[in-house]
């Protein structure tokens, strides 16, 4: 049996289009060279009792022998301010935050580091601080999810470092100040020529950003105050919410930007429940939440520019890189190139709902999953793989390491449910309904939820029907505007399947590749979102179910899901 995971990869863009081109990044497991080829997928399909697997290699690309090797995953979410402050000059700075730690580790987390200074939490739970090669401990534990006000005044005049910390909340009576203050030999404050972190420890910066020991939890209001009172800088995170920017409105104005998307419109220390989105009151909202597992961006090289001809055909697509003993598929889509318009039948892919699946771990984390699946469990090689390797991401239904829950899933990394496989839920379901069309000789296009999204009814008005497929769960507003609109107007449209429309999710102008959905208090769900952090930070819309924003799947295509049940398929009238 060939191996499906010593060759790994992902185009960027996923969703591409005729006369444009998308990048492949292949990291690999063991192999040197492989051998790429591109083929449409006819039917992903590998059970022996379901149609049969069918590929069409394209005459429009050449195989391609390309070399390999091994490409490091800098997974976990962090700040990074490049350049830093400039405290040169100064005599006494003082460096205020408030933490909300989400969980305990016999590791440490580090809070903010900077050259020498580095704050954060020990394995015994107590925060410290250390400054060259001083450290401060503070006695008691910090807890995990109480509000910590945090304050570290470097007086370099007389050597003397102090640490202050509060818990604090709007709902419970302060409580007292503990207080540690320190003589150094030597007191030297952090060069603005190295990076600032927060919420990881910086490992090696140049070509190949490298991090560890990364904080799971809150950061508010990080500042830098010199001894006039003057606030040199200010991260305000209420600020540029849909964006991967932090804001420094203090004097220095040292601009950072966030990696691999920690959770934005989060409640910040003073939230206290009198508003539940972020565009109701931003100064409640200036919280980031920041975990050790999140991956939006692999940034692996590209090793292999595929350039789609104006005349290729839309649909599903791999690149087959092989090896000895390897065999891994790695998925693209090229979507209708809407300017040629050859067919009165539209297949929309929906890619939205693979994103949301993708890399999904419920096999292994969840206590239930037998009688959800209601069989034992079966495992693949890439599930097992995925098991192990972490660093790969998580799914819309996956919980951090934290235990809160993943509300942005990404294209941009090896995604091993959606692609030919054992794994047929729902990538190789849905390609049943191609093979359907190409047996009964039917014309159609392929469009990605991406296009729907982004032409809306523009891009479904050039056709009479249009076909969603097996499970089109995961919904933006655009994306449920356009089907409304096609049906109104006249349009058919062919609903093959069920748990249809179900979830409301939103696309970014600004995050390439990358979804965000936050389950609400309702609804068939494996976590549930915090309170007052139902609402997108993409674009302020309620998130959680359509039903309950007033738009019921029933009321789109007649029927909508109540529960599960997987043991048989079949029709409904």
């Amino acid at each position: 049996m060939k191996s499906t995971t010593a060759l790994l990869g992902y185009f960027s863009p996923l969703s591409t289009k005729p006369t444009q081109k998308s990048e492949l990044k292949i990291s690999s497991n063991g192999p040197k060279y492989c051998i790429a080829e591109i083929m449409r997928v006819i039917c992903a399909d590998i059970d022996p009792n379901g149609p049969g697997q069918e590929f069409e290699k394209v005459d429009w690309f050449e195989q391609k022998k390309i070399k390999v090797k091994n490409k490091h995953i800098n997974a976990g979410s962090f700040a990074l301010i490049n350049p830093a402050p400039n405290l040169k000059n100064q005599k006494i700075i003082t460096i205020k935050l408030h933490i909300f730690p989400t969980m305990t580790k016999g590791t440490k987390q580090v809070i903010l580091h900077w050259n020498q200074l580095s704050l954060g939490i020990d394995p015994n739970q107590k925060l410290y601080l250390i400054i060259g090669e001083e450290c401060i401990l503070e006695e008691v534990k910090t807890e995990i999810k109480e509000w910590k006000s945090i304050t570290i005044i470097l007086d370099v005049q007389n050597n003397l470092v102090k640490l202050i910390s509060q818990v604090k909340s709007p709902f419970t009576e302060v409580k007292e100040k503990n207080s540690i203050k320190k003589t150094v030999k030597k007191l030297n404050l952090p060069n603005h020529s190295n990076p600032l972190l927060l919420a990881a420890q910086l490992e090696k910066y140049g070509h190949e950003l490298q991090t560890t020991l990364h904080y799971n939890g809150k950061i508010v209001s990080p500042m830098i105050i010199d001894n006039k009172s003057q606030i040199l800088s200010h991260w305000d995170f209420s600020l540029k919410m849909k964006t991967e920017k932090i804001i420094d409105v203090g004097q220095l104005g040292c601009n950072g930007k966030l990696i691999n998307l920690p959770m934005r419109a989060s409640t910040d220390h003073n939230w206290n429940g009198s508003c539940h989105s972020w565009l109701q009151d931003k100064s409640q909202y200036g919280a980031i939440h920041f975990h050790e597992d999140d991956i939006t961006d692999c940034n692996w090289s590209t090793d292999l520019t595929v350039e789609v001809p104006e005349d290729a055909k839309s649909g599903y697509y791999i690149a087959r890189l092989t090896s000895e003993g390897v065999q891994s598929d790695i998925p693209f889509f090229i979507g209708v190139n809407e300017k040629m318009v050859k067919a009165d039948i539209l297949f929309i892919a929906p890619i939205a709902t693979y994103m949301a699946y993708a890399n999904t771990h419920i096999k292994f984390d969840s206590h239930n999953t037998e009688n959800l699946f209601e069989a034992p469990v079966t495992l693949s090689e890439d599930e097992l793989y995925l098991n192990e390797n972490r660093a790969l991401g998580l799914s819309h239904y996956d919980t951090h390491a934290d235990g809160s829950g993943v509300v942005y899933s990404s294209a941009k990394r090896p995604i091993l449910n959606m692609r030919p496989g054992l794994y047929t839920f729902n990538y190789v379901n849905d390609t049943h309904i191609i093979k359907w069309l190409e047996n009964r000789s039917i014309q159609y296009e392929v469009a990605t939820d991406e296009q729907l999204h982004n032409q809306g009814i523009r891009l479904l008005s050039n056709y009479k029907v249009i076909i969603t497929a097996s499970h089109p769960e995961y919904y933006s507003t655009q994306m449920w505007d356009a089907i409304f609109a096609f049906q109104n107007s006249g349009g058919r449209h062919m609903y093959l399947g069920g748990n249809g429309f179900y979830w409301r999710i939103a696309y970014s102008d600004l995050h390439c590749g990358i979804i965000e959905n936050r389950r609400g208090a309702s609804g068939v769900r494996t976590w549930e979102g915090e309170p007052g952090e139902h609402h997108l930070s993409f674009n302020g819309e309620l998130g959680g179910l359509w039903r309950a924003n007033g738009r019921a799947p029933q009321m789109l295509v007649g029927n909508g899901f109540c529960a599960t049940y997987f043991l048989k398929s079949t029709h409904f009238k």
